[in-house]
């Protein structure tokens, strides 16, 4: 069956290079492993491939090379150089807790330097713990179907300079399994290991900028040249919105490729699944993302994706009144069909809906159906499948229907924001010439990307539900709630 559907062309190589970033922890090796570029152990993992060589003066282990003869030493602590180790709990527990960073200084009697440090080396030793624990999603746990919410949530950034008063605008993707909770990625459209000055030049000597934009060399960023004013930009090429500017450091990405990357990434962590359903927000090319990653499993009947909207301007009283409104219809229909369980008396409704909008509709993205089991989060809830073949599989589609949302990742997104204050919805300040000054936000978009990674494990691990179990747990990934402590490595160090 045909769409008459379209995409806008991208680039390859640019797409795989921001999914090798985006799984970049997993490939990255520390512990005990030769340092030597050209040597063949370097970076092997292997203590059958080196031989004990004494300690450092500083009391750390020191190991020697067996191919190469240099040697290396790997830290007994984590905290080895650290002069006021005691005090990272308090600071974490601060950090994640709404705590401002002046005030953390003044809590935990830490100077600002220090601060910027540990949240380095908490972002360090976070996704070090998380890589061990997710490897399992690789080499040992297996799913007969996820279902997988992805959305995006924007970011404001201060100018630091009094030079040019223009916000940072940066959005941040999630993705969230709906059954656990489970939060598999948060990731900012931006790269703070480029060099733009570098980029720029290289970009300037290659002709980058007289090209359109899937056949650049760097076609997943934005280009600090593409700014200047009054400079015809190329087809192809966006611009960042206007009255904002790009990071002063690091590399801004462009969304799509971020969302490329991130299905990518998905179905590389994840080899073991039998088949995804995929919940999206209606941002721009996330249907065209999704397509580019999983168009295989898509013909195999292994991968959906269905657009959900929900009614988030209502009020209290008018998501109460839809709730109960819902809760009438099906307490009716239970009479029609007393043999029926309420939820296959939904699934029934969801599929006599579908059958009779695909009728009227000929784009599978329009033919949008109201859930009939809405909640107070996510009220007069609203869905369409992106992946109809047209064939009679309906029951599929309804079940998929039926089970759709982006709650998992929205409420991610909302306890982001509630505890962490730097990334808390802006408390604006406005100034002459519209700009604005944002009161709790960031000025270096790195240290906000390494506070999400941060967050996303303690969410992951560290923060129990109503059952009194993490997402981790209920995933497989963990038997009990992790402990700050444990997370940070503060015992001795793990030399894999």
């Amino acid at each position: 069956m045909r769409c008459n559907q379209s995409f806008t062309l991208k680039s390859n190589q640019a797409t795989l290079e921001e999914f090798e970033r985006q799984r970049a922890p997993f490939t990255q090796r520390d512990g005990a492993a030769c340092r030597n570029s050209s040597c063949v152990n370097h970076g092997l993992v292997n203590l059958d491939c080196y031989q004990s060589f004494g300690k450092s003066r500083g009391g750390s282990a020191r190991y020697r090379c067996k191919a190469c003869k240099q040697t290396f030493t790997v830290p007994q602590r984590a905290t080895l150089r650290q002069r006021h180790p005691e005090v990272n709990e308090l600071v974490l527990n601060l950090l994640v807790n709404k705590m401002p960073m002046r005030r953390i200084c003044e809590v935990a009697d830490v100077q600002p330097a220090v601060l910027y440090s540990r949240i380095h080396f908490f972002h360090k030793q976070a996704i070090r713990f998380v890589v061990d624990r997710e490897r399992a999603l690789q080499e040992r746990l297996s799913f007969q179907k996820l279902r997988i919410a992805v959305d995006r949530q924007d970011h404001t950034f201060n100018w630091a300079s009094s030079a040019d008063r223009r916000n940072t605008k940066l959005s941040a993707t999630g993705s969230a399994d709906c059954d656990s909770g489970y939060v598999f990625g948060i990731e900012l459209d931006f790269d703070s290991a480029r060099n733009p000055f570098e980029v720029d030049l290289h970009a300037r000597e290659i002709g980058d900028y007289e090209l359109t934009g899937p056949f650049r060399r760097y076609a997943q960023f934005f280009l600090p040249g593409d700014e200047e004013l009054g400079k015809a930009v190329p087809a192809g090429v966006a611009l960042a919105e206007e009255g904002t500017k790009l990071p002063a450091s690091g590399l801004r990405i462009h969304a799509e490729y971020v969302l490329m990357g991130h299905f990518q990434f998905l179905r590389w962590l994840m080899p073991n699944v039998g088949a995804f359903d995929f919940y999206l927000d209606q941002e721009p090319n996330i249907r065209g993302a999704f397509l580019a990653a999983c168009l295989d499993l898509v013909a195999q009947k292994r991968a959906d994706a269905y657009f959900v909207r929900i009614g988030k301007e209502l009020t209290i009283d008018e998501r109460k009144l839809a709730v109960a409104h819902s809760e009438t219809y099906l307490s009716g229909l239970k009479k029609q069909y007393p043999t029926l369980t309420r939820r296959q008396i939904a699934h029934e409704v969801m599929k006599q809906r579908y059958l009779q909008v695909r009728k009227s509709e000929t784009n599978a993205a329009n033919r949008w159906v109201t859930s009939i089991l809405p909640h107070m989060g996510e009220p007069l809830k609203e869905v369409s499948c992106l992946t109809d073949w047209g064939d009679d599989d309906v029951d599929r589609i309804a079940g998929g229907m039926l089970s759709a949302s982006l709650h998992p990742i929205d409420r991610f997104f909302m306890l982001l924001r509630r505890r962490v204050s730097l990334l808390e919805r802006p408390i604006a300040s406005a100034s002459s010439g519209h700009r604005t000054w944002y009161g709790y936000s960031a000025y270096n978009p790195e240290i906000a990307q390494k506070i999400m990674g941060l967050f996303r494990v303690i969410y992951n691990y560290s923060m129990t539900g109503k059952d009194g179990r993490t997402p981790a747990m209920r995933l497989g990934l963990a038997e009990k709630p992790i402990p700050h402590k444990e997370i940070l490595g503060s015992g001795s160090f793990n030399a894999r």
